[in-house]
């Protein structure tokens, strides 16, 4: 009788990641984010299951700017008589994976930047910082575009500029991170132990450092995204005729008086993928945040 009371008493032992996924389930709002961000990448990276138009070279003349509901064309047509709902398809492929790559690629230079400052300190702590502390006291976006115009008009060049104005956010969370973990014991305990300090640095400190980093990198890619459409409308992106979210509302801008879903439609699209994307970002923050575990 005593040993079944004592089973029934006993709790279920869970990971730490199990703990962290179990407290993101009860976080509705960002199951609702991700389901709705999944939908998205399901009708992005399916496009030619959903269309039978192509984005680029299915133009028909006599059928330009036909609006919304039309037969044939969900979403009517742009002002070259291509099918906006094949393009927005096609372009969410291209928004999304400039978003993804760039705080994949922010985040690899800015956690290296920050491991680097923080566990070696001195004078190239002052170094890294005082170069971080110039990149962020210039507006974001100015930035951006400076170096746009050095690089020249490129998807990859897009990605590229975004890369470099983004990852000083990541070097000063990475730093105080690694200020605090290299103070504890385990990490003094290999560096008595004699290990070299690449392997102190990726081995010990980084894989304790990354709850906070995770979360700013979900969350920087639907920054990536608005960013990187922001200069497409401006048209500083890629080729005007690729579709792409941002380069869909430069050419709508020209008809938003008498033909506003040109501009609504891709802004819709970008407003719901940036806003699933941050609550999601906030799913996973609230999830390792310790306090809010029950």
């Amino acid at each position: 009788m005593a040993k079944e009371t004592r089973s029934k008493e006993q709790v279920k032992a869970t990971s730490y990641w199990q703990d962290i996924s179990r407290q993101f389930r009860k976080n509705k709002l960002a199951l609702v984010g991700l389901v709705l961000l999944l939908t998205i990448i399901i009708l992005c990276a399916g496009a030619p299951l959903f269309t039978s138009y192509d984005p680029v070279t299915d133009m028909e003349l006599m059928d330009m700017l036909l609006p919304p509901g039309t037969q044939g064309h969900i979403l009517g047509t742009d002002d070259c008589g291509r099918d906006v709902w094949s393009r927005l398809l096609y372009g969410g492929r291209t928004s999304m994976l400039t978003g993804l790559v760039v705080a994949l690629l922010a985040s690899a230079v800015g956690i290296l930047v920050g491991c680097v400052s923080g566990y070696f300190g001195g004078l190239i702590d002052n170094l890294l910082m005082r170069v971080t502390d110039i990149m962020m006291s210039f507006p974001f976006l100015v930035i951006a575009i400076a170096l746009m115009a050095v690089l020249g008009s490129s998807q990859k060049n897009v990605i590229i500029a975004l890369a470099i104005v983004s990852w000083p956010q990541f070097a000063r969370l990475t730093r105080s991170q690694v200020l605090f973990v290299k103070e504890q014991e385990y990490v003094e305990a290999a560096q008595v132990a004699g290990f070299g300090s690449c392997r102190i640095i990726f081995c010990h400190i980084l894989p304790n450092c990354m709850g906070p980093l995770v979360i700013q990198t979900t969350l920087s890619v639907g920054g990536a995204i608005l960013s990187a459409a922001s200069l497409n409308f401006l048209g500083l992106g890629g080729d005007a005729t690729l579709p792409d979210w941002g380069v869909m509302l430069n050419q709508g801008r020209s008809y938003m008086q008498n033909y506003p879903y040109l501009t609504t439609i891709p802004g819709i699209a970008i407003s719901l993928t940036v806003l699933a994307v941050n609550w999601i970002g906030d799913g996973i923050r609230d999830a390792f945040d310790p306090k809010l575990r029950a």
